[in-house]
């Protein structure tokens, strides 16, 4: 079993480097079978980029040329004597907004808009499966593991196996850039990539606008594992503790008494969970709810044999 510790603050330069954990490049995460899908997308990426570009400069002169109007409309002279000049600066203000609302409907329908039609099997493991992650998303402590190396458990004077580069992140349920949906949707907030958001179907792993990839479930490992981890930043309430160890220990697990500022480390389990695939998906992220994050794990799996099936 995995017992990690935090990346403690100074590091010798005898102990090895850490390794990053991270996913591959988004031009060659995506399957294959979702290709076609993806550039279906780029296509209604460009056309929304294009129209929200014209909408900017539309909302710029629309305001100008309203602002000119309110002022000359509010005023009593010139209003009265230049009443050709008055017409024509509010004939250009209507025209502004005009515009300025084409565009806005245009930058609607240029959306992608996405209606999934499930098999009831399918739709319920897809329900089952955002419930549970909202559960999840509850955690008091969910981290990105970003980078990790083995320790050297006799330099260091510690029992555990790996030291770790946690980042806090956030899980949560929102709409992802251009693919609308009637729901919104699980995400993982990922510290050196992009976010992973949960379609029924598939997941998009989002870099930025145009940088993502479209990842099938069957191509997607979901798993959660217990770990033991050194918590040494205060206790979560959500999570157990299991042990105590110390700040610098001998090899029995003992408190090495060489040392006056030694201190007790609680020893605490966590879940562990990690998302893979073979096109190089690599994220690996560590909550303090085990049972919320094991639930999540039985959720999916029940969600990826259901569009298996296709029941």
């Amino acid at each position: 079993m995995p017992m990690p510790s935090p990346v403690p603050s100074s590091i010798g330069a005898s102990l090895p480097a850490m390794q990053d954990i991270r996913s591959a490049g988004s031009s060659i995460l995506t399957s294959a079978g979702l290709a076609a899908f993806k550039e279906t997308l780029g296509t209604a990426q460009q056309q929304f980029a294009a129209v929200e570009h014209d909408l900017d400069e539309a909302r710029k002169i629309s305001e100008l040329d309203t602002s000119k109007y309110r002022s000359w409309a509010d005023g009593w002279l010139l209003r009265r004597i230049l009443k050709r000049r008055f017409a024509q600066i509010q004939a250009k203000a209507e025209e502004s907004q005009a515009a300025q609302q084409e565009l806005e409907t245009q930058l609607e329908l240029s959306r992608l808009h996405t209606q999934f039609e499930m098999p009831d099997g399918v739709a319920k493991a897809f329900s089952r499966f955002a419930d549970d992650f909202t559960a999840c998303t509850h955690s008091k402590r969910i981290w990105d593991n970003v980078a990790y190396r083995a320790t050297n458990r006799l330099a260091e004077r510690t029992v555990a196996n790996r030291a770790v580069d946690l980042k806090p992140v956030k899980f949560g349920s929102r709409q992802c850039g251009i693919i609308q949906t009637p729901m919104s949707l699980p995400y993982l907030e990922n510290a050196n990539g992009g976010d992973i958001y949960i379609y029924p179907g598939f997941i998009v792993y989002h870099a930025s606008a145009t940088n993502y990839a479209l990842i099938e479930f069957a191509d997607v490992e979901l798993k959660v594992e217990r770990i033991n981890f050194h918590e040494e930043k205060g206790v979560p309430d959500d999570a157990t503790q299991i042990g105590t160890t110390w700040a610098k220990t001998n090899k029995d697990g003992s408190p090495d008494r060489r040392f006056k500022d030694n201190y007790p480390i609680p020893v605490m389990q966590y879940a562990q969970l990690t998302l893979k695939s073979a096109a190089g998906l690599n994220e690996e992220y560590i909550l303090s709810n085990v049972v919320a994050t094991e639930a999540v794990e039985q959720a999916w799996q029940a969600l990826r044999e259901a569009v298996k099936q296709g029941v």
